[in-house]
């Protein structure tokens, strides 16, 4: 079960976010600040920690470059920031702390698990923006993946087709698919000469590739790049492969009606997110205790009704909120609500008797 951290300093969201995540097969913990996040992170190393991207107390993305900065946290963890804040500049700060991914909301939750699966899975998922590579310093190493530099892909290419990888083993290994498969391998097949003119093959591509510079950005078709590797130290990320073309997209499409209704839609979808933060931030209102000239009696068998009641329905809400009973995520939610509600009434009625 992949571990995630969702950190929210609103406690009605983080709930509601941590809650859906479980739901869907997450390993969840909780984290109310900034600083909790890190230091449980670095302690439990998650696959993924999940930021919401605005704080009244701290900074997100300052807390993200701290969280990389750890070598051991860069190489096993991912970072994703749900955020309003979509700006070009925002997502260029946040690829240059490290950031995995940024999230825009109001979230799809659909989109949300079908990311965080990604990210727990180690695959490639492009960074936030476009970043020029920098020259690290302090004993850093930096990781810059751009549209105009591909030499990342050389390196990696000579490390796959050393003899440390190609070898009896993995000619064996393929025999046998190729006999699963049902393609007739001959018996007398020698796996060591094998393995030596399949390294000596891929070598000679590979410096034919070097020598001639068709392993470079202008091939924007190759496999290499279409796929990209996730790199293992997300602590200086750089830039995401098309990354570039998608924006100048979006610049063309921007006058279109299309994309006025699109801009539309996005304002109202802010305006209920920043309402609905708004209400989940309001605090009841202290209720004023009752003197006995206000009080209304009440029967003692109307509170054991209340109560037995409540505690059916309370059993019922637990029921349904097990995991798989019911599938719509919007009516699970309701129940949670519901389960909550039905424990708040139990927790003021009187406490029955002993008969």
């Amino acid at each position: 079960m992949a571990k995630v951290i969702v950190a929210d300093e609103n406690e009605g969201r983080r709930s509601l976010l941590a809650n859906t995540l479980e739901r869907n097969g997450f390993e969840i913990t909780r984290a109310a600040t900034l600083r909790q996040a890190e230091g449980t992170a670095l302690a439990i190393m998650p696959e993924v920690v999940l930021i919401d991207g605005e704080w009244k107390s701290g900074d997100a993305i300052d807390a993200c470059q701290r969280l990389v900065s750890d070598p051991e946290f860069a190489f096993k963890c991912r970072v994703v920031i749900l955020a309003r804040n979509v700006s070009q500049e925002y997502l260029q700060s946040a690829a240059q702390s490290g950031v995995a991914e940024v999230i825009h909301k109001p979230v799809d939750m659909n989109v949300l698990i079908q990311q965080l699966n990604k990210h727990t899975r180690k695959q490639f998922v492009p960074p936030p923006a476009d970043v020029a590579r920098t020259t690290g310093g302090g004993g850093s190493f930096d990781v810059s993946m751009t549209m105009g530099d591909s030499s990342w892909a050389l390196p990696m290419l000579k490390g796959l087709v050393g003899p440390e990888k190609i070898n009896t083993n993995f000619i064996d290994e393929i025999l046998s698919q190729m006999g699963e498969e049902g393609m007739e391998v001959g018996t007398d097949v020698d796996a060591n000469a094998m393995s030596s003119m399949l390294r000596m093959a891929l070598n000679k591509l590979v410096d034919q590739a070097s020598e001639s510079g068709e392993l470079s950005a202008q091939n924007a078709t190759s496999p290499i790049q279409q796929m990209g590797p996730s790199s293992p130290s997300q602590a200086k990320r750089g830039t995401s492969l098309g990354g570039n073309d998608l924006q100048h997209m979006k610049q063309g499409f921007s006058s279109s009606m299309e994309g006025i209704l699109d801009a539309q839609a996005q304002g109202i979808a802010d305006e209920v997110e920043s309402t609905m933060d708004a209400i989940l931030d309001e605090e009841p209102e202290l209720v004023a205790l009752r003197d006995f000239g206000t009080m209304v009696p009440i029967d003692p068998d109307v509170l054991k009704l209340t109560r037995l009641t409540s505690e059916l329905v309370s059993d019922l809400m637990w029921s349904l909120g097990q995991r798989g009973a019911v599938s719509d995520i919007t009516l699970l939610t309701q129940i949670e609500d519901a389960a909550q509600m039905i424990a708040d009434v139990l927790e003021a009625l009187p406490p029955t008797e002993e008969e």
